[in-house]
């Protein structure tokens, strides 16, 4: 593909939709004009499976140039995730003493501690029952997505070279990730097992598989999709109003109930990269090369517990508010920490020198 593209542009309007749907939820905006842009409207693009069709695309592309140094990719993927969030963890801390009505009793918590060690390292889902008491009842409810995320970057080497050795391993693993999605619509989503399956990649991993299906036919798949967004964004948009409206199928969820939940996956797909490849200088144009969108994702909750825990809901100014303190957040994080940790792929190599950066 080329590099020039608005993956960057496309991830920024998934946080946003993410931002808004949360914003509306939490902060209990009643809106009719918001109530069409949320449920009507933006359901149907929902930014986390975004996420993981662009990330499934991107990230099978860097361990492509880097299979010789298997060690170079690990490390540029840990840069790009861990720093931004350590300092976004320090904040959250902060304001969970500041608004801590024990903080002595906050700080001699073992909980307290548990929590710290796993946004630290991989267990972002943990909220121990002491850290309740903030907002909306979870300190940063969606970094779950984060597990998620790397479980898919340390089974990429795994999925690369079973498909070098065997494409049909390859689809396999895929129809088994769709049939672990269909089980987890099949039981109770309030057990304890269905919980932790939720936070495991399985019921996920086809959204990243479907983005390296595109990465892997991209000499095909790009006639499809190139230069074709107004074709293929009427296409969904039609496709989910007739379902929702004269058939009441809803059709999207995180869970394959039907294959209608399925197909409407891959139309969102085609619509992602369709996005991607259409006047493809667009995202420079607008961002100039800025991907604020990460920062947004990972403080948008923390800006919204604040506004919960103080009560500033029921008005659509405050979502507004929540907006606009998201993305200067969301600024300041590429600017101040996410762009300079990138600037460390280059100054250390693993195994070898021949490595390109991602």
């Amino acid at each position: 593909m080329d590099r020039v593209n608005n993956f960057n542009l496309i991830r920024l309007l998934a946080a946003m939709q993410v931002v808004v749907f949360h914003g509306i939820e939490h902060l209990q905006i009643k809106s009719e004009w918001l109530n069409f842009l949320g449920v009507k409207f933006l359901k149907y693009f929902p930014g986390v499976p975004i996420f993981f069709f662009i990330s499934g695309f991107l990230i099978y592309w860097s361990f492509e140039r880097n299979t010789n140094n298997i060690g170079q990719y690990f490390k540029n993927r840990l840069l790009r995730i861990y720093p931004a969030l350590w300092v976004c963890l320090i904040i959250t801390i902060f304001l969970l003493l500041l608004f801590s009505d024990n903080t002595i009793a906050l700080l001699k918590d073992k909980g307290f501690y548990s929590w710290v060690v796993g946004q630290l390292t991989f267990f972002q889902f943990y909220t121990p029952n002491s850290l309740r008491f903030w907002g909306v009842g979870t300190p940063n409810g969606s970094l779950w997505t984060i597990i998620i995320e790397l479980q898919f970057y340390f089974l990429i080497p795994i999925i690369y070279f079973l498909r070098k050795k065997n494409k049909l391993t390859f689809y396999a693993l895929l129809l088994i990730s769709i049939f672990s999605n269909i089980l987890v619509f099949m039981f109770d989503s309030e057990s304890l097992l269905i919980k932790l399956w939720s936070v495991f990649i399985a019921p996920y991993l086809y959204y990243f598989m479907f983005g390296i299906l595109f990465y892997i036919y991209w000499n095909k798949v790009k006639l499809l999709v190139e230069n074709k967004f107004l074709i293929w964004f009427l296409i969904y948009i039609s496709w989910s109003y007739v379902l929702n409206t004269y058939f009441k199928i809803e059709t999207y969820s995180y869970w394959i109930d039907s294959p209608i939940n399925l197909l409407s996956d891959i139309l969102l797909l085609f619509v992602v990269f369709s996005a991607a490849t259409s006047n493809k200088k667009l995202s420079n144009l607008i961002l100039k090369e800025h991907d604020v969108s990460y920062g947004i994702y990972i403080y948008h909750m923390i800006v919204i517990n604040v506004f919960a825990h103080l009560g500033l809901v029921n008005n659509i100014y405050y979502l507004a508010l929540v907006f606009l303190i998201t993305t200067l957040l969301g600024w300041l994080s590429w600017v101040l920490i996410e762009k300079n940790a990138l600037k460390l792929k280059n100054k250390i190599r693993f195994l070898n020198n021949k490595a390109q950066p991602s």
